[in-house]
């Protein structure tokens, strides 16, 4: 299945951006395409209805239109979204055809805090289903992350490594069932 993975903070050490790399690894290891978006791919101008669609977010476009999933990896700031992520979403759902209209996508979060950014990703799911995507019941949330994850963002926690590999068979599964003619 061809899959894009998109988000991590803008800082090159972030937590979430160390999640990111672990997925895109995991998901490449099983036979996946994969494409993904992070750090300056998602530097985007603010969104604004007279400029010119910039060469990055025709580029993101593109790919949400090929792909049969995508994996959002956010961090939580003020347990909102943040400002970077939401102007990479909005951006490509002002395009036509609209890429996130049926779109599976699973969210995924990366905390040192002990809700693992989970309260983050409850508004992603309001924004994501107003553009017509289809979030998955099951979300990725790392608790204590500074900890939970290693340098190239596995977890080191077997409990944390189960779930992980449970919502992302879940997510594929779905993803197979609702874009099964984008398959490789």
């Amino acid at each position: 299945m061809r899959m894009v993975l998109m988000g991590g903070s803008l800082r090159p050490d972030s937590l979430n951006l160390r999640l990111l790399g672990h997925l895109v690894a995991d998901l490449a290891a099983r036979g996946h395409a994969v494409a993904s978006f992070a750090g300056e791919a998602l530097r985007l101008p603010l969104y604004e209805q007279d400029l010119a669609v910039p060469e990055g977010v025709q580029a993101l476009h593109a790919a949400l239109m090929d792909a049969q999933g995508v994996v959002i990896v956010s961090p939580e700031y003020n347990a909102g979204i943040p400002g970077h992520m939401k102007n990479a979403v909005d951006w490509p759902s002002t395009l036509r055809p609209n890429p996130w209209q049926g779109l599976p996508v699973l969210l995924c979060a990366a905390s040192p805090g002990a809700l693992g950014g989970a309260r983050g990703l409850v508004p992603w799911r309001l924004t994501l289903a107003n553009m017509g995507a289809l979030v998955c019941p099951d979300a990725i949330t790392v608790p204590h992350a500074d900890h939970q994850l290693d340098g190239a963002g596995a977890p080191t926690d077997p409990r944390t490594a189960g779930h992980m590999a449970k919502a992302l068979d879940s997510f594929l599964a779905l993803a197979a069932r609702l874009r099964p003619g984008l398959e490789d």
